[in-house]
């Protein structure tokens, strides 16, 4: 299969695949009910119920999200829907992805840690931060640039919106009240609904850019937060590594390769034996990771790793025996692993 065919493959398995709390679909419900729009329309083609997005076991794929949101966009009597949505996705909304921004001691910190930790917040654009001597600013992609599918420009916009409000919204709960965006610049008409944009956004507003763009000044980056809490930091950001490097290998039968190598932590299975538990030929299990863009030897790295962080973030086990409970045979080979894996030995990771 080629490389730009497989690459194809796996984002849309990925868009597909069910690994996100349904946080943002739950946001849509609960703004579009104000407006008067019952959950099950806006619920319409996802295959979920009103219990189901609101129990925090449930898992949903970017897919679901997007249907919540082209119903929403249908079913709306306010056009500002979509930035009412964004500005109403407060940093509880998130999950983990928001207490780790809530606990990076600078905003600087924080945007890192927003882009370190993307994937894990339901992501349907790209995230860039850019700077210059005076400003700093978020750069969202034009329709082409979101490489999601059927993608319309009444939708393009409604989730361009979205994010940008949610940057806004979330950059003040990390900062407090006073942190408003200098400016925003759409690289779209200037809708009907414009002065709504300019009220929840609390800024000017230009419309018809080059590119879309949030602009704060460069200075604030280097600000302390006021939730700033260090132990916190490090607790939190130990365990979006895990649910990155677990998210990491979710779609198909990867995830269910990486569940087998996780079952049973300190006694990995070789390639044989979980070809054998999946009911298929060694070769035919290669082949299929292969296509998927995952390797055995990569998702075992990646087990290792995720195990590692946990180990080191949250046990009082020494290095000897972390190294143990992973498979290393020498614990030399374990913290040259890991300084591999991480730019840090093992005890200079719990000094952090």
């Amino acid at each position: 299969m080629p490389t730009s065919t497989r690459l194809a493959t796996v984002v849309g398995i990925a868009q597909r695949e069910k690994l996100y709390a349904p946080l943002k679909i739950l946001a849509v419900l609960r703004t579009l009910g104000a407006l008067g729009v019952d959950e099950a329309s806006l619920l319409a083609g996802t295959g979920l119920g009103s219990a189901e997005v609101a129990n925090a076991q449930t898992r949903t794929s970017v897919m679901q999200y997007l249907a919540v949101c082209r119903n929403a966009a249908r079913l709306s009597p306010d056009p500002a829907w979509a930035v009412a949505v964004g500005s109403n996705m407060h940093l509880t909304a998130y999950g983990m992805y928001g207490y780790v921004l809530a606990c990076a001691d600078t905003l600087r910190r924080a945007t890192e840690m927003a882009t370190r930790y993307h994937r894990l917040a339901t992501p349907v654009m790209p995230l860039r931060l850019v700077e210059d001597e005076a400003r700093a600013a978020w750069i969202f992609p034009g329709i082409g640039g979101a490489d999601l599918p059927d993608l319309d420009e009444s939708l393009f916009r409604s989730l361009l919106e979205i994010q940008v409000a949610v940057h806004v919204t979330l950059t003040r709960d990390v900062m407090g009240a006073w942190c408003a965006p200098t400016q925003v610049r759409f690289a779209l008409p200037r809708p009907a609904h414009a002065s709504a944009l300019e009220s929840s956004l609390e800024c000017a507003v230009e419309f018809g850019q080059p590119q879309t763009e949030l602009h704060y000044p460069r200075a604030w980056l280097d600000r302390p937060t006021q939730f700033a809490n260090p132990i916190t930091a490090q607790q939190v950001s130990a365990t979006c590594e895990r649910l990155l490097e677990e998210q990491k290998w979710g779609c198909g039968l990867t995830r269910r390769v990486y569940q087998e190598l996780m079952r049973t932590p300190g006694r990995f299975p070789d390639i044989d034996e979980v070809a054998q538990l999946l009911g298929m030929a060694t070769r035919t299990l290669r082949r299929k990771l292969d296509e998927e863009g995952a390797s055995y030897s990569g998702l075992l790295t990646s087990v290792r790793h995720a195990l590692a962080i946990d180990y080191l973030s949250t046990s009082l086990l020494d290095v000897e025996d972390i190294a143990a409970a992973l498979g290393f045979s020498e614990v030399a080979g374990f913290r040259h692993a890991f300084k591999r894996w991480t730019g840090k030995t093992p005890s200079e990771y719990r000094q952090i």
